[in-house]
């Protein structure tokens, strides 16, 4: 937190500094003190936000290319295939190696995606009932949303 901090503060001297006052310049400058702090992480004990920092660039832009991708693939499959092809189904996704935290944000990117539903969490934390439009194949979709998701988020918070 503290990096991030003095990172929101290396932009806005840059902002100050600079002779136009954009959110162009700011984001010039937070990306300029990115890199500084990356530079100097060790003098600086600015621990792992560097790393963290990009793995939350990462995991928003996977995310939302899955949210693209997951909304052209349910529109088409609406409009252009026949109500027999889809499979519509629940099944449980295992969740016993994450915190609350990951979970709550887990469930939410997965409801947040079309085609699947996050149904019910059980009273454990152990697993998630999960509803998705099309579910032939329920480990590849368990496994995709390991690789799009899961897999992303442990690597933004551990």
């Amino acid at each position: 937190m503290k990096a991030l901090a003095l990172n929101l503060v290396l932009a806005t001297i840059w902002l100050l500094l600079s002779s136009t006052r954009t959110t162009a310049d700011f984001f010039i400058g937070f990306g300029l003190g990115f890199a500084g702090l990356s530079a100097f992480s060790a003098v600086l004990d600015t621990g792992d936000y560097p790393r963290r920092a990009l793995a939350l660039l990462r995991f928003v832009a996977g995310f939302l290319r899955e949210f693209v991708r997951a909304n052209f693939n349910v529109a088409a499959r609406v409009l252009f295939y026949s109500n027999d092809s889809l499979r519509p189904d629940f099944l449980t996704y295992d969740v016993a190696d994450l915190t609350r935290g990951e979970i709550l944000v887990l469930s939410y990117c997965i409801t947040l995606t079309p085609g699947t539903t996050m149904v019910q969490i059980s009273d454990d934390f152990r697993t998630l009932t999960l509803h998705a439009l099309d579910a032939r194949d329920a480990d590849a979709l368990r496994r995709g949303l390991d690789q799009t998701l899961k897999y992303p988020l442990l690597r933004l918070t551990r």
